[in-house]
């Protein structure tokens, strides 16, 4: 019962990643689809504690201006990621005009955390398959047919969770 326990835990840790990247392609698509465009220029790295004995992180802030009734307003935004930058360069940015500080998405810079999720999700789902299958004495020579399933799985499980949002987008 336990070796079942640790399976299925496994799958839904990975379903909650795939969901997480597509959460967060999603929120990114809209940005680009919807937000404004302009350029934004590294100021500084912002050095983040993390918890426990882990090591602090190294984030770039990131400066662009608006334009709008009021005048000119320039905002300080930190990228998402620890991504590899150079002072005073320049990258785009999409960004909420409503909500800047909050609502941006920098496509050069902040693209790993959707991509590493979703393979992470994948890999936990797959692995989750494969060994629940190992349990329930499928036989275990055929460890790439599980393999496929796993995969079909979670592509299943991706297409899914996408054809649910759009539904529910148009009501």
């Amino acid at each position: 019962m336990e070796a079942y326990f640790w399976n299925i835990f496994m799958i839904l840790m990975g379903t909650i990643a795939i969901i997480f990247s597509f959460l967060t392609h999603r929120i990114q698509s809209r940005l680009k689809r919807n937000g404004l465009l302009e350029e934004a220029k590294m100021i500084y790295f912002s050095t983040e504690k993390s918890t426990g004995d882990s090591p602090s992180l190294t984030i770039p802030v990131f400066t662009f201006s608006h334009k709008d009734q009021n005048g000119i307003k320039t905002y300080t935004v930190k990228g998402k990621s620890n991504s590899l930058c150079k002072i005073g360069e320049v990258t785009p940015i999409y960004y909420n005009p409503e909500n800047p500080e909050k609502e941006y998405f920098l496509p050069k810079k902040d693209f790993l955390v959707k991509y590493l999720m979703f393979f992470i999700g994948m890999f936990f789902v797959c692995l989750g398959v494969l060994y629940l299958m190992k349990n329930l004495n499928y036989p275990t020579e055929n460890y790439f047919l599980y393999l496929i399933i796993g995969l079909f799985s979670g592509t299943f499980l991706l297409f899914s969770i996408g054809k649910i949002a759009d539904a529910i987008n148009r009501k």
